[in-house]
């Protein structure tokens, strides 16, 4: 939607909060991240990063799946099993929900594109996510960043198109 934004908080987790590790006690983190977001859209102010990472590309070739993204990342801990790939006999996609879901590590990364091994999938590769648990990471503690660290990547699906190519699933 134009002139909108939004503030991931993934990576703020508060698991001691009397209201559920998702609504964190402090809001300060949240904050400074809408305020980022006021600032490039709502004032239109120019070079301010007010969003996280997100993929551009997912390619897959043979049992190597690469994820370009539309910045420079950085990759704080190769995490095994924050990337998920949808393991199926048929080329359909997985329910998000599903149990045909495969951890795919991270093995190597490069300015903006991430590769991961598809290697613990023994059938067709027809998804993949990332950070799609209840509680993804610890406290500002996510795998994929902005280069300068202080922005996370948000969660994502994805799934091929009948062109092969792999698009982001809204």
């Amino acid at each position: 939607m134009k002139d909108t934004f939004m503030a991931v908080s993934v990576d703020l987790v508060d698991p001691g909060s009397p209201w559920g590790s998702i609504h964190p006690r402090y809001k300060q983190d949240v904050a400074r991240r809408l305020i980022l977001g006021a600032r490039a859209v709502a004032y239109g102010e120019k070079g301010i990063s007010f969003q996280g990472p997100f993929p551009t590309k997912v390619e897959l070739e043979g049992n190597i799946m690469i994820i370009t993204y539309s910045q420079k990342i950085t990759v704080t801990h190769f995490n095994k099993d924050v990337f998920e790939v949808c393991c199926s006999k048929k080329k359909t996609a997985c329910d998000v929900s599903s149990s045909g879901w495969a951890p795919a590590p991270v093995f190597n990364v490069y300015s903006n594109i991430i590769f991961l091994t598809t290697e613990n999938c023994p059938d067709e590769v027809s998804g993949l996510r990332y950070a799609w648990k209840d509680w993804p990471c610890d406290w500002k503690a996510c795998p994929v960043y902005s280069a300068d660290r202080v922005l996370p990547a948000p969660p994502f699906v994805v799934g091929p198109q009948g062109s092969g190519r792999w698009t982001i699933l809204k």
